[in-house]
């Protein structure tokens, strides 16, 4: 089980603050965030703006992949690329040939752009995707 995972559960607490709602009793908070399924995991920023979301249970090591993935896209948003981009290479040091690794490549080179504003640098990390994943999701993206 996923959250009772103890590496899950000092991730957690230690990176974010965990909201639990429950769909019937919580509907005027649950309705405005478009909850249809749960669990749904939603990575807000300290606005209450939702950046990336998951649906359903995962692997613990899947999970934390997801949780840095999830980070990423918020601090993206508040211009903490370094970190974004950090977090994103961690995923594929991690699990190199994960469920999330084509992901994390892929947005790890927006952050980079993001930081940079090079597209040279961008697609030399995208690159790796087209090379290690090209049949996958995330190499299609690459224009």
């Amino acid at each position: 089980m996923t959250y009772p995972d103890p590496a899950v559960v000092a991730a957690v607490t230690e990176r974010f603050v965990p909201l639990r709602l429950d769909l019937f009793r919580d509907r005027q908070v649950v309705r405005p965030l478009n909850i249809l399924w749960t669990p749904t995991l939603l990575f807000a920023d300290r606005r209450g703006t939702v950046h990336y979301r998951s649906l359903n249970f995962l692997p613990p090591a899947d999970f934390l992949d997801l949780l840095d993935i999830g980070e990423a896209e918020t601090r993206l948003r508040w211009a903490e690329y370094d970190r974004a981009i950090d977090l994103l290479a961690a995923v594929t040091a991690r699990h190199p040939d994960g469920p999330f690794a084509a992901e994390a490549i892929y947005r790890r080179g927006i952050a980079t752009y993001l930081k940079t504003h090079s597209n040279d640098e961008m697609y030399a990390i995208w690159r790796e995707i087209q090379e290690r994943f090209p049949g996958s999701l995330w190499a299609r993206r690459i224009p």
